[in-house]
């Protein structure tokens, strides 16, 4: 599978999300069955369905997507890191942070205010190393 192909499964994904889910996508469109169940061969991961230019176009018209995000989505870099959510993060980092020693928690609160002021790569990375004890086994991602 293309990566625009797959980015287009991943907005639409994104939108029927936004929208409340497939049945409240197909009351405020009136998308058919035959619709839905099309739609959702589109969206499944690993979908051989095709979600060409012509199609995309056809559904950002049929849901009334403003703009082009299904046409013309960004563009996941390779090998992105999957995104999660917010409270995952937030439990994750409070985590992290109780298990630092307090001696060193001044230290790494200069370091979260440089990255919230300016999050380059390099406060990130720091960020991490301080956080993960420089051991750089643990994986946020687990």
């Amino acid at each position: 599978m293309d990566e625009l192909t797959e980015a287009r499964r991943a907005a639409l994904r994104r939108f029927i999300d936004s929208e409340g889910g497939y049945g409240k996508v197909a009351a405020k469109y009136g998308l058919t069955p035959s619709h839905m169940s099309y739609l959702s061969q589109l969206i499944a991961k690993g979908s051989s369905a095709p979600l060409g230019e012509r199609s995309a176009r056809n559904w950002q018209k049929r849901l009334q997507i403003e703009g082009d995000p299904i046409l013309h989505p960004p563009l996941e870099p390779q090998g992105a890191a999957a995104t999660l959510p917010l409270q995952t993060v937030i439990d994750r980092l409070a985590e992290f942070l109780q298990a630092v020693p307090s001696d060193q928690r001044e230290v790494i609160a200069s370091v979260i205010g440089a990255f919230a002021r300016r999050p380059l790569p390099e406060l990130g990375a720091a960020l991490v190393t301080l956080l993960d004890g420089g051991s750089g086994d643990k994986n946020w991602n687990d």
